[in-house]
């Protein structure tokens, strides 16, 4: 009777664990609906069109690529670290809608939905408001400590 018992417990946890695997049991990563054609883009620091990137709060858009565009934002520079965002100019959530493009000026902190006015910041991509639960997409970025600037998914 304990075998019996035994079996049907090991079993049920078998079985358990398989589901949860088929669900994928990560909660951490955020799940977009935003179309997302490959992106692999380089950009050089030492090409004049790329000179905004040389300041705190500098910004460079690729307009041509990921869905909507690339807004590459430089966050800090600590006299040895470089730090760089790259992100989808898609809105989150209205980036089906043809007003649901991200905008940004040079210098500023925020991406401005052109749907609703809704504001993320560029420092991290996170909504200002908590009601909205997607922060802007986020690309991966690696730089290479001198003149480039990788831009992955």
């Amino acid at each position: 009777m304990k075998m019996r018992i035994l079996l049907n417990f090991s079993g049920l946890v078998v079985i358990l664990g398989l589901i949860l695997m088929a669900t994928g049991c990560n909660s951490t990563s955020v799940q977009y609906d935003i179309p997302e054609p490959l992106v692999d883009e380089t950009i050089y620091l030492s090409d004049p069109s790329s000179f905004n990137l040389t300041v705190i709060g500098g910004q460079l858009i690729i307009p041509n690529a990921g869905h909507s565009g690339i807004l590459i934002y430089r966050r800090y520079f600590d006299q040895e670290y470089y730090d760089f965002a790259a992100y989808e100019l898609a809105c989150p959530y209205h980036w089906n809608d043809g007003c649901g493009l991200l905008t940004s000026s040079m210098g500023d902190l925020y991406l401005t939905c052109g749907c609703n006015d809704h504001k993320y910041q560029a420092l991290d991509g996170q909504s200002i408001d908590t009601s909205y639960t997607l922060p802007v997409k986020e690309f991966s970025c690696q730089f290479d400590g001198g003149n480039i600037i990788r831009i992955t998914n």
